[in-house]
């Protein structure tokens, strides 16, 4: 990968301690990128470097900092964290947490998931275009932002021959909305929106790439028990391998590694990824395939019904043109086979990790995990995935 490497170049990641921030601050610093990390807390910086110390090298550690922004929302809140930064890497965004029952009144929407969304990414803006010196920023969207939620629900049928692509756009919908997803999507079409809308206005000095993945799957390298693993969108597969039923969802997924990938390339890597376009991550998966899958990768786990085969969700079909994507960034996305053994391979080591230590960790009704805390997780237990399914 062809890319700007000089000394002097500095990127700033938000969002790393999430599934996708973390894999793409690990990618970028392995690349020998100097980087430096907006958190919330000293805390968060702390748990972050304790799970970074499997991953770098004491040499790649060297190139890493952290500024502390503890609120995104905030007036000039990134303003000290651009200073001298070249390139900006901008994951950060409200996610679904499944704990607000549905339906998700507009304000509630707007205070939690669409206000901040919007806010901090118009402040990340001002702040990289006040500091003068960013060339590129890229804002992980979502393919949410291009598809409507009833189209990723099965519940309005896509136009036949019309694939969806880089150039198409959602329009935001007001509350009250039917679920945590749908609140989140609008977020997401919202921030999109604001973004493009500040560009066409202001006409920065440096431009603007917009990543859409679709559902994200693989490791989650964050995750250090079980429970930590059934959040985010991985939760979507494991659920079902451990006798979940929901769904439909549409059948497109993506590997988080493919994903950490294309955000460090389309950061720096600007003879190659043009600027001021949007780029859909994605590729064709069939939910229910995770069982054949899991059960050929680790038939002993089935065997001891560490997996079971009740589960079940059912796929909408959509045609999706990710080509720009693979074309621009040179690469195959990563199969979904390959991002079930990923994460299954995981969790269940995480899984074998507790009982061997003696602690209890997610496998059914009522248990509780290494701190003593209940989890709830299947097959009766877990929240509806319609409502608690995210993306990044």
């Amino acid at each position: 990968m062809a890319q700007s490497t000089s000394s002097t170049n500095l990127v700033l990641i938000t969002g790393a301690t999430g599934h996708v921030g973390f894999r793409t601050l690990v990618y970028a610093l392995r690349t020998g990128l100097n980087v430096r990390v907006a958190v919330r807390s000293e805390a968060k910086a702390s748990r972050l470097m304790s799970r970074l110390s499997f991953k770098i090298t004491s040499k790649q550690r060297q190139r890493l900092t952290f500024t502390i922004v503890p609120d995104i929302t905030a007036e000039g809140a990134y303003d000290n964290a651009m200073d001298d930064v070249t390139h900006v890497i901008h994951v950060a965004s409200p996610l679904v947490t499944g704990s607000q029952q549905p339906p998700i009144e507009s304000q509630l929407a707007e205070d939690f998931f669409i206000g901040p969304a919007v806010r901090g990414t118009r402040g990340l803006l001002e702040a990289a275009e006040n500091c003068g010196t960013v060339r590129r920023v890229v804002i992980t969207s979502s393919i949410v932002a291009l598809i409507p939620v009833a189209q990723m629900e099965g519940t309005e049928p896509r136009p036949k021959g019309c694939p969806v692509r880089p150039t198409d756009r959602v329009p935001f919908t007001s509350g009250p909305y039917h679920s945590e997803f749908a609140a989140y999507a609008n977020s997401k079409v919202a921030a999109l929106h604001a973004a493009e809308t500040w560009c066409r206005t202001v006409r920065p000095a440096f431009d603007v790439v917009h990543l859409h993945p679709s559902f994200v799957l693989g490791r989650n390298d964050m995750a250090a028990a079980t429970a930590q693993c059934m959040k985010g969108t991985n939760a979507m597969v494991l659920a079902m391998l451990l006798g979940k039923r929901f769904g439909p969802f549409a059948g497109a997924t993506v590997h988080v590694d493919d994903v950490a990938r294309c955000h460090v390339a389309a950061a720096v890597d600007t003879a190659n990824v043009p600027g001021n376009e949007s780029y859909i991550l994605s590729q064709e998966s069939r939910w229910n395939d995770a069982k054949v899958m899991a059960a050929r990768s680790f038939p002993a786990a089935e065997k001891t019904r560490f997996l079971v085969k009740t589960g079940n969700v059912d796929t909408t079909e959509i045609e999706i043109d990710a080509s720009l994507a693979e074309n621009t960034f040179g690469l195959r996305f990563k199969g979904f086979d390959e991002q079930v053994e990923s994460l299954v391979g995981q969790f269940l080591q995480l899984k074998t990790n507790a009982r061997q230590s003696g602690s209890k960790s997610v496998s059914g009704k009522g248990r509780k995990n290494g701190a003593g805390a209940e989890v709830k997780v299947y097959p009766a237990d877990m929240p509806s995935l319609r409502s608690t399914a995210i993306f990044v």
